[in-house]
């Protein structure tokens, strides 16, 4: 299942999912781990943070961190954890987080992806996403996906009606 974080039970592991994931790709991130780990707090404060689990009381399988700003959902932080990937949890969680998007009338989604990260350009790519540029400053690919209207996984409507567009927080 797929819901909000819960900060008290899931922050730990999401800091350590980071640190272990996602930092290593990062060529801004590896110059201060220490300050990059103390901002992260804030920075989950800011957006959306939605987290994989099998069942609610279960250990997290992976969280995706969004941003709205104005009509464009930034897709900020998605990590896997390495015994999950490949079982699809990577995609859903981008799908709930552009499901969530569209109900808050983006119409794109863009992301960074390290060039240290192959792995992950595939499977933006794979899911979508397309290169708009590159970041020498930063060595990140800068990625879009215009975003179509959907409704949010488990809750299209029956019987030829509109898709709901529901907040999945709500």
């Amino acid at each position: 299942m797929i819901r909000l974080r819960q900060p008290r039970s899931d922050d730990k592991e999401i800091m350590r999912l980071i640190r272990s994931e996602l930092v290593p790709y990062s060529h801004t991130a590896q110059t201060d781990v220490a300050l990059t780990m103390r901002e992260l707090p804030k920075r989950l404060r800011q957006g959306v943070t939605f987290v994989a689990v099998r069942r609610r009381s279960d250990p997290l399988i992976g969280f995706l961190h969004v941003v709205v700003l104005g009509n464009v959902l930034y897709i900020d932080m998605l990590a896997v954890h390495p015994n999950h990937r490949g079982s699809g949890w990577g995609k859903r969680l981008m799908e709930y987080g552009e499901a969530y998007g569209i109900s808050q009338q983006c119409s794109t989604a863009r992301l960074v992806v390290d060039e240290s990260n192959p792995g992950a350009q595939r499977f933006y790519c794979r899911i979508g996403y397309r290169v708009g540029g590159y970041d020498p400053h930063i060595r990140c690919r800068n990625m879009f996906k215009p975003l179509n209207a959907k409704p949010f996984p488990g809750q299209e409507t029956r019987g030829g009606g509109g898709a709901s567009n529901s907040d999945p927080a709500g």
